[in-house]
């Protein structure tokens, strides 16, 4: 990953779509509670981030007693990719563990679980950490590969597609590309009915420095963003909206968004799977994976090419700490859904 330029080398933003609909009104009790969940918030922000990391991993293991019918879906769920990683010889010797050994299959479920409330304390405290901290403490697995997803398209190119996943700190990874790459980012993000829980989000997210654009019409927005030579960010290991479509991920079919393929299609934008693996409290390794169809293929071909290479990135990636996968906590495949 590149290293942090000054800020006035960054082109500026080109804002031309309507951004979301502001959430629902507070009545006079959310107001009160939202005042002081920005006061949390901003008290977080100025203390030491591993310490409160450390405390969101121990209040997500104790919520791993507290909560059964979500535990046993994690279980389920971590069972089934810890045996794909042994069959297929990507397991590291925790995870082998795990997948012979019931008990340690459990601590690897409440480890999941201590992810999966540091995944919320990140994203909160992931807008105080500026351009340089980020770049200093998000080590490139690949540098080579981040440096060339990051960087200026030449003229007239279309922007880059970074395609995250629910993987370690997924807001990391939206504020890292934002702040520390050479592009504007734009990315569609779903938003929460409760009007409380819409507020405190909206509050957080629209401080990582994306250009923030809902679901419904966003296909538009990305377009734009892409023929402007800006960066594109969507999340893609969860079908949020339409049928999507079916992939086999971990040896099972899953139903994921065809929309990032067909969208590099028929750009010509080049696609990249980003995530950024936690290594320790406030210590993140970040990944990065070109996918490029064959050339000649048609749309169609080059469109499955591009998805095929996706699942199979995402295989790679997860199974390094699968624990930190936090998809899991949702029903994936389409076999036991049904």
């Amino acid at each position: 990953m590149p290293e942090p330029r000054p800020l006035t080398e960054r082109p500026p933003k080109s804002i031309s779509e309507p951004t979301p609909p502001p959430g629902p009104p507070l009545n006079l009790f959310q107001k009160m509670i939202f005042r002081l969940m920005m006061l949390g918030l901003w008290t977080a922000r100025r203390s030491p981030d591993k310490p409160l990391y450390r405390s969101a991993f121990a209040i997500g293991a104790g919520l791993y007693l507290l909560l059964p019918e979500r535990r046993r879906l994690v279980r389920a769920n971590l069972k089934r990719v810890v045996e794909w990683t042994v069959a297929n010889g990507v397991a590291s010797p925790r995870v082998a563990r795990a997948a012979r050994d019931p008990r340690s299959l459990d601590r690897l479920v409440r480890d999941a679980f201590g992810h999966w409330m540091v995944t919320y304390a990140e994203a909160a405290l992931g807008p105080r950490y500026s351009r340089e901290e980020l770049a200093r403490r998000v080590v490139p697995f690949d540098r080579e590969a981040s440096a060339k997803a990051m960087s200026q398209p030449a003229a007239g190119d279309p922007g880059p597609i970074h395609l995250a996943l629910h993987f370690g700190s997924v807001d990391l990874s939206a504020i890292y590309g934002a702040r520390v790459g050479a592009l504007p980012l734009t990315g569609p993000m779903e938003f929460v009915e409760s009007p409380l829980g819409r507020a405190y989000f909206d509050r957080v997210r629209f401080e990582m420095d994306v250009d923030i654009v809902p679901l419904e019409g966003a296909a538009k927005a990305l377009t734009g963003a892409l023929e402007r030579g800006e960066a594109v960010g969507i999340v893609a290991d969860r079908n949020i909206v339409g049928r999507g479509s079916l992939m086999e991920l971990f040896g099972g079919p899953v139903r994921l968004p065809i929309g990032p393929a067909m969208l590099s299609v028929q750009t010509g934008a080049p696609v990249y799977l980003e995530a950024i693996e936690r290594r320790g409290p406030g210590e993140w390794l970040g990944h990065t994976i070109a996918l490029r169809p064959q050339p000649g293929a048609s749309r169609r071909e080059a469109t499955r090419q591009i998805m095929e290479q996706e699942v199979r990135a995402m295989e790679r990636v997860i199974a390094r700490a699968p624990e930190q996968w936090t998809t899991l906590f949702f029903p994936i495949w389409e076999d036991e859904q049904a």
